[in-house]
């Protein structure tokens, strides 16, 4: 398999967490280290469709069909650790025709990080509504102050 993998000329290897649980072992992540090819083993199912839309890549289910037309491109992989705590991210930088961004949101506890994503997502909804309508109603009250000033 790991002949099979560097005659593809991949550099990185993305492998989903559900599928392929022992697809891998110390010997082959080794062996694949020294040919220069990263290994990172703990992508989510969730994730995959994201990670190929971002990279331009397409999923590939067996080994026998991994060919560079299914490759995506980055300039960069890295996977880091957070400076103060030791969670690890994976970072893909570097990306042609860029259509996608990720937002780390932390939190102290499931709920702060529930309502930051929530406040997320309510701030890129009015983004993308006046990106459509080019028009702006401001909030509090004030359409109210607007209409009452001009009957005046």
């Amino acid at each position: 398999m790991v002949k099979k993998i560097v005659a593809s000329e991949a550099n990185v290897l993305l492998i989903q967490k559900s599928i392929l649980k022992d697809a891998t072992n110390e010997l082959s992540l080794h062996f694949l280290a020294k040919k220069g090819i990263m290994v990172v083993q703990d992508i989510e199912r969730d994730d995959v469709d994201f990670i190929c839309k971002s990279i331009g890549a397409v999923p590939v289910a067996h080994i026998d069909h991994l060919t560079k037309d299914k490759f995506g491109f980055a300039e960069l992989c890295e996977q880091t650790r957070l400076e103060d705590d030791s969670t690890k991210i994976f970072k893909i930088t570097g990306l042609k025709n860029a259509k996608t961004v990720s937002v780390l949101v932390r939190g102290s506890n499931p709920l702060v990080i529930d309502e930051a994503d929530r406040s997320i997502h309510d701030a890129l909804c009015v983004i993308r509504s006046l990106v459509k309508s080019r028009a702006l109603i401001t909030g509090g009250g004030s359409a109210e102050l607007e209409i009452s000033s001009q009957l005046q």
